[in-house]
């Protein structure tokens, strides 16, 4: 069964209970080893089953499904501080709050469309997050669905919301159906503009003060900027697969999908700087003071100066990267193919979980770094990688077919964690 068109019933059971830390990893670089009970969180079927201690859930009869224990405190909740894909431009995605700790229960979650899923993120008193091309605007305090907006065949790219609008891109992988990007007004959910709908597109849109920046996808190495009107300000031409861009500055960073970073000016379009890298890079860059870090396909990390593409230095890493590096104080924490690793602001690694293979972007709260692996979102300590709490969430069956885990990176929102499954599922955890 084609997948953007299965909307699944749920027969809700009881949400899972959460496990505590599976495995350590040493602070020198070498892999995890086993945990006090002796089991290695790799190869040990049990610790498996009960660090993923969720449910699988087959065909109903309802297209979605709305589960409310508890509703989330929205007060105070920053406006426009997490509205866009790793919680900025710069891609960063770093907060003082810690996340829930102790006691950590369901505080809802929300079902619908099973498939390629954005990170949520949120505006205000509302979390937006996209599944196979829909947008969903959720209330943030109780997950209930307040409209969704079928914008494309699939998407897997974060919105970015901004002064009441909020940008999606999507891609469709047929002729004759409008994709690229699309602009939503916020309140009505009703479609403002499009651009670029013959371009498959599958990154994150990027939201400044004055424009939104996009990169490529499948057979689509376009990049470009558009004022918030929709009206062009400039494009170029990279590889396939272009990154999300980082913009720091009145500068736009690319991984141009080629063994290439590449810089232009946000306002004009006009190249700054082109620096060779050695593999392809189509990870999103994150700026953090001063330098724009990358990781490539060829397992290397790459610090270069925003100013003129000049390197810093290069790290070795456990495998190929695809996704964004979070940025602490004195670290990088980047998830690759073959494990986690943690990089110091002068290159060295500083430790490494094996076990951790194709996590999402991490995004780093208090003194933990945040990622969706196998079927939990995951709590690693920044000082030593080991982990310290997983939040489980579920599989659901579409006849032979299975639907779980994260293309995503979660969100904090204060004590409360949101996380989008491939399931489906928007969970909200937070402390009981």
């Amino acid at each position: 069964m084609n997948r953007r068109t299965a909307l699944s019933a749920l027969a809700v059971g009881g949400f899972a209970g959460l496990p505590g830390c599976l495995g350590d990893s040493s602070p020198d670089g070498t892999d995890a080893e086993p945990d006090a009970n002796g089991s290695d969180p790799e190869g040990d079927p049990e610790a498996e089953a009960k660090n993923d201690e969720s449910e699988t859930e087959g065909d109903g009869s309802e297209p979605d499904s709305h589960e409310l224990n508890r509703e989330v405190d929205v007060d105070g909740v920053e406006d426009g501080s997490r509205s866009q894909f790793q919680w900025g431009p710069t891609h960063v995605a770093r907060r003082d709050e810690a996340g829930p700790t102790d006691d950590v229960e369901v505080f809802w979650r929300q079902t619908g469309i099973w498939g390629e899923h954005s990170q949520p993120v949120v505006s205000g008193d509302q979390a937006y997050v996209s599944f196979d091309g829909t947008l969903l605007r959720l209330d943030l305090a109780t997950g209930e669905v307040e409209w969704s907006t079928d914008l494309g065949h699939a998407a897997s790219s974060s919105p970015a919301v901004r002064d009441g609008t909020a940008y999606l891109t999507v891609w469709n992988g047929m002729p004759g159906v409008d994709r690229g990007l699309a602009a939503v007004d916020i309140e009505s959910g009703e479609v403002a503009w499009r651009r670029l709908t013959d371009a498959d597109v599958t990154t994150s849109p990027v939201a400044t003060d004055d424009g939104v920046f996009v990169g490529g996808g499948p057979d689509n190495g376009t990049v470009a900027a558009f004022d918030h009107d929709g009206t062009e300000r400039w494009r170029h031409e990279l590889a396939d697969y272009a990154s999300t861009p980082a913009i720091a500055d009145g500068t736009v960073v690319y991984g141009a999908g080629d063994p290439r970073v590449v810089a232009y000016d946000a306002a004009s379009g006009e190249e700054l700087w082109a620096r060779r890298v050695v593999g392809d890079a189509t990870a999103p860059p994150t700026v953090a003071d001063g330098r724009v870090l990358i990781g490539t396909r060829a397992g290397k990390l790459w610090a270069l100066d925003i100013e003129d593409g000049a390197v810093d230095w290069t790290a070795d890493l456990p495998g190929p990267v695809r996704r964004s590096v979070a940025v602490a104080d004195d670290r990088a924490v980047v998830p690759t193919e073959d494990g986690l690793a943690a990089v110091g602001d002068d290159g060295d690694r500083l430790w490494t979980v094996g076990w951790i293979e194709y996590a999402t972007a991490p995004v780093i709260g208090g003194d933990f770094a945040y990622l969706g692996h196998d079927r939990a979102v995951r709590a690693i300590a920044l000082d030593d990688g080991t982990e310290q709490r997983s939040y489980p969430t579920r599989r659901r069956e579409d006849g032979d077919v299975f639907h779980e885990g994260f293309e995503a990176p979660p969100t904090l929102v204060g004590d409360v964690l949101l996380a989008a499954t491939e399931a489906g599922d928007v969970y909200a955890f937070g402390e009981a």
